[in-house]
This record gives C-alpha cells, sequence and structure tokens, in this order.
C-alpha cells in the first residue's frame, strides 16, 4: 500500500510528467544530432520506462546526490548523441573504460561537436531546477520507490532483446545494463570453456568451414589489400538497389570507378563484428574475430599469449615483402606489436605524417594518406620480390576529419544558394559522415586510377574491403537483422578477364574469405592452415557452410546458414528469433519466421565457445 499511495500522489505524477517531457527532448535533440530516427513502439515503451526511473531518481535524490544526477544526465544524453552519430546505437556501459584511452579520447573525444557537452548539461540543470520549483516537498517512500524503480529495470530488460538500439531509452538503457557491466562482462560467460561442442554438433553443422582450390601458380602477383574504414556495401549504389536499402552515403563515383578499373564487387558480403580491431584479426588472420565484449585476440597474439599463423606471415616465408601501412597511431590496440608478430615487415601508422600537414586526432585526412601510400607504392614496385601491402585509411573514422582543402572546398559549395529551399531549412546530422565518404571516394579513386596508369596494377591482385560495416542503410534498422553486417568486398585480379574463375557476385562472403583467397591467388593456398574461410576461386562443389557474426554495440549475436537460415540472439544467447532470406539476396529478404531454433542453447554456446580459441578445430 505504501507504493502505491506514493506513485498515485500528484507530486510523483508531475514529476514523471515532467521527467517525460524531459527524455522526450533529449530525444528529438539526439535525432536532429544523428539523424537515427528509432520505431515508434519501442520509443513508447523506453521513454514511459525511463520517465518512471527518473521520476524516481529525482524524488529520492538531494545534496551532492542531486549534483551528481544533474552531471550524469548531461553526460550520458551527449555521449548517447555522439554514439548514434557514429554508430547508430546507445553506448554500451561495459566500454566506458575504452573512453579512458588518450589515443580515443584525442582522436573521437575532442572535436567539433564537444560544443554539445555544455548544452545537455544545460538541459540537465534546467531539469534540476524545474523539479524543484514544481515540487518543493517531494513525497518521501525511498524504499517504496527504489524497488518500483528495479522493478521497471528487470521488466524494461526482458522487454527488450537489444539494450542499445535507437529506440531504447538512454537512463532505462544505462540502469538496465548495470547488472551485466558489474559482472565484467556478461559477455565472458561465454568462452571460459564452460561448454564444450561434441562430435554430433560439428557433423551437422559446418561453422568452422575451410575451402581451398590449392592450384598451384606460376606468377606471384602483388595483393594490394585496401580497408577503409567504416565503409558499408550499402553505399554502393547497385547493391542499395538490390537489397533495396535507403543508404545514408551514396558512393556513385567510387562505385563506377571500381567497375571501370575491372572490378567485381560482391553483393552478399558479412561483415562479422563491430570495431577496428575485431575485422582486421579476422581478414588477416582468417579467424573469427572475438564475439565477448572484452577484444583479446590481437592482444594475446601482440603479448605472445597466442601464435596463430597469419596470411601476412605465411606470404613473407613464401618470398613477400610486407606492409603495413595505416593513417592511425599505430600504438592504438596495441597494432606496433601486432603486426610484426602476425607477419607484417614494414609497419607505420600517424608518426610518419607528424607534419603541419596533418590532421589533429586520429591521423591525417585521406588526400595526405593516398598521396604517401602512393609514392611508397612506386618504390616498392622497384623491388624483385613479390609484395603484399595492407592500407587502413582514417578519414572516415568519427569525427570525420577531411582536411582544411576539402573543407574549404565545401564551404565554398555550401555558400552557393541552394534550389530547394527546404533542403537548407532541414538539418543534415550525418552530412559529416557523407562528406567524409566523397573525400575518400574521389582520393581512392583517383589513387586507383593513378596506379593502373603507370602500370603498377598490372600484376597485383586488389582487394577494397572494409574493417566494419556502420552505416545506416536501412530506413527501419531495428526490426531487422544484420543492420550492421553489411560489409564490403570488391576483387580485381591482375587479369580482370580472370574473374570468370572467381565466385559469382552473389555468392555470400565475408571477412574470413580474404586470406583464403590471397593464399589461394598467390598459388600457396595448400599453407592455409587453422585458418576458417572459403577462397573466392572454389566456383565447382562449393559447400554450404554456417557463419557466425556479432554487433558488439547492440549485444546481439547471430548463426548464418547459407542455405537461407538465421537466429538472431541475445547476448547471453539465451533468446533467438528465427529468420528466412533467400541466399542471393541476404540483406534484402529477411522474414521472421515461427521457426524453433535450429540450434540449441548448449549448442550455440559451444560454437561461440569454439571462436575463442586460436586454432579451432575445421573441417
Amino acid at each position: 500500500m505504501r507504493s502505491l499511495s506514493v506513485l498515485t500522489d500528484r507530486r510523483f505524477l508531475l514529476t514523471f510528467l515532467l521527467a517525460l517531457g524531459w527524455l522526450l527532448l533529449v530525444r528529438a535533440g539526439v535525432i536532429l544530432q544523428s539523424g537515427v530516427w528509432p520505431s515508434p513502439v519501442g520509443t513508447i515503451g523506453g521513454d514511459l520506462a525511463g520517465a518512471f526511473i527518473l521520476a524516481v531518481l529525482l524524488t529520492i535524490t538531494r545534496g551532492p546526490f542531486r549534483v551528481a544526477l544533474v552531471v550524469l544526465l548531461g553526460c550520458a544524453a551527449y555521449v548517447a548523441g555522439m554514439h548514434l552519430t557514429a554508430h547508430g546505437t546507445l553506448f554500451q556501459l561495459a566500454f566506458a573504460g575504452k573512453g579512458m584511452d588518450p589515443t580515443f579520447i584525442t582522436g573521437s573525444l575532442v572535436n567539433v561537436y564537444l560544443f554539445l557537452l555544455p548544452l545537455y548539461l544545460f538541459l540537465a540543470w534546467a531539469l534540476h531546477r524545474a523539479h524543484r520549483a514544481l515540487v518543493p516537498q517531494p513525497p518521501r517512500g525511498f524504499t517504496a520507490l527504489t524497488g518500483c524503480a528495479v522493478a521497471v529495470v528487470a521488466i524494461y530488460s526482458l522487454s527488450f532483446p537489444s539494450l542499445t538500439t535507437p529506440a531504447n531509452n538512454v537512463v532505462a538503457s544505462v540502469f538496465a545494463q548495470i547488472p551485466g557491466a558489474i559482472l565484467y562482462p556478461v559477455g565472458t560467460v561465454i568462452g571460459d570453456e564452460a561448454v564444450e561442442a561434441d562430435a554430433s554438433l560439428e557433423a551437422r553443422t559446418n561453422f568452422f568451414h575451410q575451402q581451398i582450390t590449392s592450384r598451384p601458380s606460376d606468377s606471384s602477383p602483388n595483393v594490394l589489400l585496401i580497408m577503409i574504414e567504416g565503409m558499408s556495401g550499402g553505399y554502393f549504389p547497385s547493391i542499395s538497389r538490390y537489397h533495396n536499402l535507403t543508404p545514408t552515403v551514396v558512393l556513385e563515383q567510387l562505385e563506377a570507378t571500381l567497375l571501370a578499373q575491372g572490378f567485381r564487387l560482391y553483393q552478399n558480403t558479412l561483415s562479422l563484428e563491430r570495431q577496428t580491431d575485431r575485422g582486421t584479426f579476422a581478414i588477416l588472420c582468417g579467424r573469427y574475430p572475438d564475439f565477448r565484449r572484452p577484444s583479446n585476440k590481437m592482444a594475446d597474439v601482440a603479448e605472445e599469449r597466442a601464435t596463430p599463423e597469419c596470411l601476412p606471415k605465411k606470404l613473407r616465408e613464401n618470398g613477400y615483402h610486407t606492409a603495413y601501412w595505416q593513417a592511425a597511431p599505430i600504438e592504438y590496440m596495441q597494432k606496433d606489436q601486432f603486426m610484426p608478430k602476425a607477419g607484417f615487415m614494414d609497419v607505420t601508422g600517424a608518426e610518419r605524417f607528424d607534419h603541419e600537414n596533418a590532421a589533429d586526432g586520429w591521423g591525417p585526412p585521406d588526400p595526405i594518406y593516398f598521396d604517401d601510400v602512393e609514392k611508397r607504392l612506386r618504390a616498392l614496385d622497384q623491388q624483385t620480390s613479390p609484395w603484399f601491402v595492407t592500407l587502413l585509411n582514417v578519414g572516415t573514422h568519427h569525427p570525420f576529419e577531411i582536411g582544411e582543402e576539402a573543407e574549404q572546398e565545401i564551404e565554398a559549395r555550401q555558400s552557393e544558394p541552394l534550389e530547394d529551399p527546404l533542403e537548407a531549412a532541414l538539418p543534415q546530422p550525418q552530412q559529416a559522415r557523407r562528406n567524409a565518404m566523397n573525400v575518400m571516394e574521389t582520393t581512392l579513386s583517383a589513387f586507383l586510377e593513378n596506379l593502373n596508369a603507370d602500370g603498377i596494377l598490372d600484376n597485383t591482385l586488389v582487394i577494397v574491403t572494409s574493417d566494419e560495416s556502420g552505416g545506416f542503410v536501412r530506413e527501419d534498422h531495428e526490426t531487422l537483422p544484420l543492420n550492421s553486417n553489411l560489409g564490403v568486398l570488391a576483387v580485381r585480379p591482375p587479369n580482370p578477364q580472370s574473374l570468370n574463375h572467381y565466385a559469382p557476385a552473389t555468392a555470400i562472403t565475408a571477412q574470413l574469405d580474404i586470406p583464403m583467397t590471397i593464399l589461394d591467388a598467390a598459388g600457396h593456398g595448400d599453407q592455409a592452415g587453422k585458418m576458417v574461410g572459403r577462397s573466392l576461386l572454389v566456383t565447382n562443389d562449393r559447400k554450404r557452410r554456417d557463419i557466425m557474426l556479432a554487433d558488439t554495440y547492440t549485444g546481439l549475436k547471430y548463426f548464418l546458414r547459407e542455405s537461407g537460415q538465421l537466429l538472431s540472439c541475445t547476448e547471453m544467447l539465451t533468446r533467438c528469433t528465427s529468420w528466412s532470406f533467400d541466399p542471393k539476396r541476404v540483406f534484402g529478404t529477411f522474414q521472421e519466421t515461427d521457426e524453433p531454433p535450429f540450434l540449441s542453447l548448449e549448442e550455440r554456446m559451444a560454437l561461440f565457445e569454439n571462436t575463442t580459441q586460436a586454432d579451432p578445430v575445421t573441417h
């Protein structure tokens, strides 16, 4: 009865309405900032739960606790807006420690958008002042209110498969994530050797598939592997049309250049995870990335706790000069230690650009970076030995630094009057991303055209891909799976005519297939060892396989069968939804089904446990 009397008290009801109005105001702010529209049904439920929790906090806090509440509310709203803008999700509370890294702070947190922090802090202070003015004497009932808030958090947690989609409420989401963050993190339970895969599971599934032609080659082609930070396959017009997607960014020029240069653009490419180190590990080492919240695989290699034989090492042992040239600081994510141990002989990062032309933060903008890489490739191509060069830009990473010259060109274009007055009046929240992607496509297009004109690509296998895929390529990006897993794969062999020997453009491909393809094309497929994946040169007897993938920002994990089945599961794998799709049009044909999960909980846990191994069993 005490709880009911407090909850029906006019003062608490007024506090609830005030909290709901404030959260709706913040919701509008982050939508304007990010351009990400949440699904209405989930938004209503999330905001009602968040308003109740916030009303309880406003009612029971005083003095320093109220000061802490105001600061935390302002910071949470700011970070939510930034994370939605960059990644399309709210932040994972368990990743809070990542924000303490100096490189991350200078690269992503200290930028032109920092002025929004005092704005959100002011809004939080305004909420405090309004509540004090309207409810000078809040009702008493600390125990009753706290108990009700805990119950709402529990119900909220069970109602949402993910706690960080745009429909989630930032207040309710934060409190619902606290138990998992305290366990640091709940995702590590999977992968602690709790469950082992039995022989029958391995016989019934094909999640660790390895397939390669192992055909010998008389030539040793050079290999240029280009990873574009955060690029989604949905940005290419032909792919977005193929899947009926509505992309935020359209890379029409880059697609035209790739096709003109003889590339094949794959339409069903799976990006296995979010975050650069996870994708890079899969692409270079031919193994699944970390699917748990802490990403340790690259660190394990750097610190010699694991010694998987990765692609650059295998190529180096076969006479290749191996180089890894990225634009970001090489020490971040311990790449300065990982890359040499993975087999790269020449490793450089942002320190190479430590001069007046380099941008602050993550590293040089793309025009400076690719110009430098082009000069180095010309010098490297004079050597007699074949080379394998891996590139990773940084201009398309948040906060999307494009360089002073590109900014001036954009400002000049924006100063011209627009034909549509409505377009000028509407906010353009993703314009910074579009600008960065457009600068990248112009730069990368010229880079490839120059190399081709000079004959450097005459004996070079070129692969364009991405370390991870974000990008808001759906209008309804919350209710459908794999929203952040639409990857990029464009392939150009030394002789474009030999594309007839590669898998068709509609084939389901994944990041794991890249190192297998490179080894196969170099004539060293028999050295794949413990790598997982399927070479694109396998065109006959292509066995259907199963693939695991995930999105660490939503906490969702997926089991995909190339036959057309998908399980979308919560982080702990306890709840799953079944989907069907057309194997030739994965991202455009998802349909939810009533079929029971094709894997039991024990089997799902056992499969993810196997991905944590440095050298999982392949078959």
